[in-house]
């Protein structure tokens, strides 16, 4: 992707950072900036969630008020207190600019924030924190100053509570997603890549997976809902726009229910197989990961990872899937288990 080798050559937007008034420091653009726009990185030390909490009593006792940090999924903290770079001075905003995406970039997960809409020179950069606090905690003031300004930063959330899609809602994003992918705007070289990579696959033939599905999950109803529509990939071109989405959606479970469909729709392995060589199976290990907690999201994701044309050993080395599986050939939930144990007694008989 060229977007990764902007990530791997710290290819970043021009910015600097100001006095943001109250909101302390601020980062500023330089240069106009189309949407779709790679701003930077966001980078600091990797580290546990309960190493973090420990790092912030520490920083507490040492008198250090203001420590950054944001959570990356699977128990994974980036703390940019001491080791990090300016994104750490972008201010959180109710109305924002940009987006945080996350990106899988040579098989390491990177936060990258992109503009989500036209910035012009001398705009503050902005993203939402998606600050979550519980209803009993003392919310922090916002002083974001735009016209959706909630007056406070984040949401309350209630201990113990989880909020169910509509139908309506899985039909919006499922339609959204639709309309990116067959938009269909790539670069000359991005479509050049990706029918190289199409047209250097094979055409082997794999049966079905066999799987049934048995919950009324959002993911799971977000799967439903594809498979009604009969609307898999069908093009190279579409596999590429559908990667991007992939990568941005990690944590996002409504939306993993519907790329879930839309990947077990597709019946042309070509495709498939197309996918994976843009570090598809990769995505889907970290998203197995960041559903450890959840049975049914595992189940979903697990069936997912069945559906794919994986025919050598070296492609489930690459992509360290087996590392992710392997453990659950052990977990309580038997349908984990079952899912498990299949697919890692079929991979131990792929050629190299």
């Amino acid at each position: 992707h060229c977007l990764n080798r902007r990530f791997q050559k710290h290819q970043y937007a021009k910015v600097r950072i100001v006095d943001a008034g109250r909101k302390g420091f601020g980062m500023q653009a330089l240069e106009d900036l189309d949407t779709g726009s790679f701003v930077m990185e966001y980078m600091g030390e990797v580290v546990t969630a309960t190493e973090f909490r420990k790092r912030a009593r520490v920083y507490q006792s040492e008198g250090i008020s203001h420590h950054y940090f944001m959570s990356i999924g699977n128990g994974k903290v980036i703390d940019a207190t001491r080791k990090g770079c300016i994104a750490r001075f972008i201010n959180h905003s109710c109305g924002p600019n940009c987006v945080l995406q996350k990106w899988m970039v040579g098989g390491a997960i990177r936060m990258g924030i992109f503009t989500e809409r036209p910035i012009k020179r001398g705009e503050e950069i902005t993203f939402d924190y998606k600050f979550e606090r519980m209803a009993d905690s003392e919310p922090q003031p916002c002083y974001c100053g735009s016209p959706e300004c909630k007056g406070i930063i984040g949401v309350v959330k209630e201990r113990g509570t989880r909020l169910a899609a509509s139908d309506e809602d899985i039909d919006a994003d499922a339609a959204d997603i639709d309309e990116e992918i067959a938009d269909g705007a790539v670069t000359r070289h991005q479509r050049d890549d990706i029918r190289r990579r199409h047209a250097a696959v094979d055409d082997e033939e794999y049966g079905d997976t066999g799987y049934s599905d048995s919950d009324n999950s959002d993911a799971e109803r977000g799967v439903a809902h594809i498979r009604r529509r009969k609307n898999g990939l069908t093009s190279p071109e579409q596999v590429l726009k559908f990667v991007q989405i992939m990568h941005r959606s990690s944590r996002q479970t409504r939306i993993i229910g519907i790329l879930i469909g839309k990947l077990t729709e597709t019946s042309d392995k070509r495709l498939l197989k197309s996918l994976i060589s843009l570090q598809g199976l990769g995505i889907l290990r970290a998203w197995l990961q960041d559903y450890a907690e959840d049975d049914v999201m595992m189940i979903k994701i697990l069936q997912c990872i069945a559906h794919m044309p994986i025919s050598t050993r070296n492609t489930i080395e690459e992509s360290r899937l087996e590392e992710a599986v392997k453990p659950l050939c052990s977990d309580s939930d038997e349908n984990v288990s079952s899912l498990a144990n299949t697919l890692v007694e079929r991979w131990s008989s792929l050629r190299r």
